[in-house]
């Protein structure tokens, strides 16, 4: 049997990852992560699962996934999903210890092995000896060196370290007998150690497929994150500037953010208070110097605010209220709990911050890759096939030239060589949007002179006011029955909603919908075309009609043997 992947996890979601890579019986699970509880999960606070059950309970409501022979028969009694037995022929390989790449180690079967970086083992040794273990138990796991083989069968795994905000970060690269799957894991090239990630996306070039993290791909294309050198000094600063009382929340796992900030602290004078339960992390992994907050310190921090910093847990905000808060103070988020806006918790932070009267700063930085280093890590690696994961909004990530994208289904398989079969209409037509389907004249006073001072973004997003093009429009409608419809235009993805909202509006059908990009600048228009729809030609599609109104282009997808079908607007 050929080589194939399945992704139960990542997929339209940022966490929970957990792809399989198969071949000739034998299996490679890449991560085994939990998903992280947003306000639509089953699985969230105030919810406590009786213990030993968990498995179970996410099992039936499907926020774990139904791999048979892969967790402890007694974890998965009752369930439809068979427990491990025997000799395995299955092995997992974990990226990092965040724990939706880990959170599910604990039910896996000691039959199975676990590699991870031997940073990832210390790490998940130190959060279980600080009573803050895995569910299900503490796993096994086996280190595994920078550029060390393993075979799995007839696979064979290859770890390569990236840089990320937890130490031991790992890259895999699964080579199987239809070319080499690359795995990202989580990564980025604006941390301490770029030259790692930037090592690994040369070992992965030319693979056949890369599954590649998308977290930073948002609807603002123009996102900007700080290198972890201005995190320091931004820390720096606030101790400088602050008379009182610094209030933090760093994330704990982020050890060489937290040593870098014990450092600064002592610098300028002041000793970091740890709640509980962080101290007993930290020191299990090997901090020296770190001081907790209990009775005794609160009452220093009292006394003298300006010696101190304190890490304030966001389950335990009610020590707020006996420490020296308010306007001489400052709360300082680096990253820690809550993550962000999309946590309930978040909320409840900044109504006790507003209600003390304490300034709040955000001082942190991504541990995942902005999205122009996702695109310039892409082409180093240039794959035939990307799959885009851990992201929500995936169709943001585009392929460069010569690479096919394609955006996973939960619980899909995937053959490794042909991952997309042929449509099951007559073929595919391709369709532009601007100028073809959309009358665009009202927004023209946009465009600037010269034409490349334009802001594209905007002028993509003033798409609503558009008027439809009769012919066009309706040339979509009666094709659409027989036809694969395809519509690609160098629109910026910032407008996606809007278009669609648009085409539903005029009732022109599609069936996926391919956007420009991520700078929204329309440079090199028939080269975006061609690329794309040479993508579509490279997964075997029939394309059978391009429809546009770029007068050039028919001669442009002349290699592609590809006729254009040229539309002229009413303006022209």
């Amino acid at each position: 049997m050929s080589a194939r992947l399945r992704f139960y996890g990542g997929v339209g979601v940022i966490g929970s990852t957990k792809v399989v890579v198969e071949q000739d019986g034998w299996r490679v699970v890449l991560d085994m992560g939990l998903d992280i509880p947003g306000r639509e999960g089953l699985v969230r606070s105030p919810l406590k699962m009786s213990r030993g059950s968990e498995l179970r309970t996410r099992l039936r409501l499907g926020e774990a996934p139904a791999i048979d022979g892969l967790y402890r028969p007694e974890a998965v009694a009752g369930t439809e999903v068979a427990g491990a037995h025997g000799e395995s022929r299955t092995a997992v390989f974990v990226s990092h210890c965040h724990i939706d790449h880990v959170g599910l180690l604990g039910w896996v079967d000691p039959s199975v092995p676990i590699r991870a970086a031997d940073e990832t083992v210390r790490m998940l040794d130190a959060l279980e000896a600080a009573g803050q273990g895995l569910e299900g138990g503490a796993p096994l796991v086996e280190p595994m060196a920078e550029g060390e083989r393993v075979s799995v069968g007839p696979l064979v795994v290859e770890r390569c370290a990236v840089d990320h905000d937890v130490p031991g970060a790992s890259g895999f690269l699964v080579h199987t007998d239809a070319g080499v799957v690359a795995y990202s894991g989580d990564l980025r090239l604006h941390g301490r150690h770029p030259e790692r990630t930037e090592r690994f996306a040369e070992r992965a070039r030319g693979a056949h497929a890369l599954v590649m993290e998308g977290t930073t791909l948002t609807s603002d294309p123009r996102i900007v994150l700080r290198p972890e050198s201005e995190v320091d000094a931004a820390f720096d600063d606030a101790l400088a500037r602050t008379p009182g009382l610094v209030l933090m929340t760093v994330y704990p796992r982020d050890v060489e953010r937290v040593e870098s900030f014990m450092t600064i602290a002592e610098t300028r004078g002041r000793t970091i208070l740890w709640p509980p339960a962080i101290a007993a992390f930290l020191r299990a992994w090997g901090l020296p110097g770190v001081e907790e907050l209990d009775a005794a310190s609160t009452e220093a921090a009292r006394r003298d605010p300006s010696r101190f910093v304190v890490q304030v847990a966001s389950d335990a905000l009610d020590v707020l209220l006996d420490l020296p808060v308010g306007a001489g103070s400052i709360f300082l988020h680096a990253n820690g709990e809550p993550l962000g806006p999309f946590q309930a918790s978040w909320e409840l932070l900044q109504q006790w911050l507003a209600r003390l009267e304490t300034p709040f700063a955000s001082i942190g930085t991504s541990g995942h890759a902005t999205p122009h280093d996702l695109h310039r890590f892409v082409q180093l690696v240039s794959p035939d096939v990307l799959y885009p994961l851990h992201s929500a909004d995936p169709l943001r990530l585009l392929p460069p030239p010569g690479t096919s994208r394609v955006i996973a289904e939960y619980g899909r398989w995937y053959d490794v060589r042909t991952p997309i079969s042929p449509p099951s209409k007559h073929g595919t037509i391709c369709i532009d949007l601007d100028s073809t389907l959309c009358d665009t004249s009202p927004r023209h006073h946009l465009i600037a002179d010269p034409r490349e001072d334009t802001d594209w973004v905007a002028y993509s997003l003033a798409c609503e006011t558009d008027m439809p093009i009769p012919g066009a429009c309706r040339l979509v409608q009666l094709l659409a029955p027989h036809y694969r419809i395809v519509i690609v235009s160098s629109r910026d993805e910032a407008a996606r909603t809007l278009t669609e909202a648009w085409l539903a509006a005029q009732g022109v059908p599609f069936d996926e919908l391919i956007l420009g990009g991520v700078d929204g600048a329309p440079r090199g228009l028939e080269d975006f075309k061609v690329h794309h729809v040479g993508g579509l030609v490279g997964r075997g599609e029939q394309v059978a009609l391009m429809v546009d109104d770029l007068p050039s282009l028919p001669v442009a997808m002349q290699l592609l043997g590809v006729p254009v079908l040229t539309v002229r607007p009413p303006y022209s």
